[in-house]
């Protein structure tokens, strides 16, 4: 089985060794890089290539919302796992608004971390049940819908994308060199992650995110 690559940025060494002790211990993961700082931490996604990145908000002095973005670029597919100590909605909405796909409260521990980790690897969105009881909040400051996108592979918003076209399913298949077989079976997952009914409703939520539009992916 092919392991889901981490690689870890938290400013205290004792956390970084639990962290990283915690992920070697788990089947399936494999930690690729730690650092303490953020800076060394985008320098080290680019050369590693991880699947996911966790790190702690509060990492120094570390504008993450423009690590986020700026390392979304780099790296394409990469995904983001944010540890906060508050869970503070302002410092969420804004990373939300910047591309993660989960964060986790340092006290919900371990076991939480790695179900975060499973999860946002796996494409899915993770927020722990102490951030979720503030997501009401987040979600009311951040568009719902391009958070809900997040949880898309980047086939899968690129059929999304294609789907807001007008394109049928052999139309789709043709441009993106798939067989419809595997064209439904995309959009059958897109349906499932954002819980919506048919391509129509994907259609509209892809043109209210802006997913529809010309150079969006």
């Amino acid at each position: 089985m092919e392991k889901t690559r981490v690689l870890l940025a938290a400013p205290q060494k004792l956390v970084r060794e639990a962290i990283g002790k915690a992920i070697d211990n788990e089947e399936g993961l494999l930690l690729v890089g730690s650092t303490d700082d953020g800076l060394e931490a985008f320098r080290l996604a680019r050369e590693a290539r991880p699947d996911v990145v966790v790190f702690d908000l509060g990492s120094g002095k570390m504008d993450w919302p423009h690590f986020v973005r700026e390392l979304s670029l780099s790296c394409r597919g990469v995904r983001f796992l944010a540890l906060s100590s508050d869970g503070s909605p302002d410092r969420i909405s804004a990373l939300c608004e910047a591309g993660i796909h989960g964060c986790v409260s340092f006290s919900s521990g371990f076991s939480e971390l790695v179900k975060g980790l499973r999860k946002v690897g796996e494409g899915d969105l993770f927020f722990d049940q102490e951030i979720s009881s503030a997501l009401p909040e987040i979600l009311g400051k951040v568009n719902e819908g391009a958070i809900l996108l997040r949880a898309l592979t980047a086939r899968e918003r690129e059929v999304v994308h294609l789907l807001s076209q007008g394109y049928s399913n052999q139309q789709i298949a043709e441009e993106m060199v798939l067989s419809e077989k595997t064209v439904k079976n995309h959009i059958s997952h897109i349906l499932r992650k954002l819980e919506l009914k048919d391509r129509t409703q994907v259609a509209i939520l892809a043109w209210k995110t802006g997913l529809a539009l010309k150079g969006s992916l």
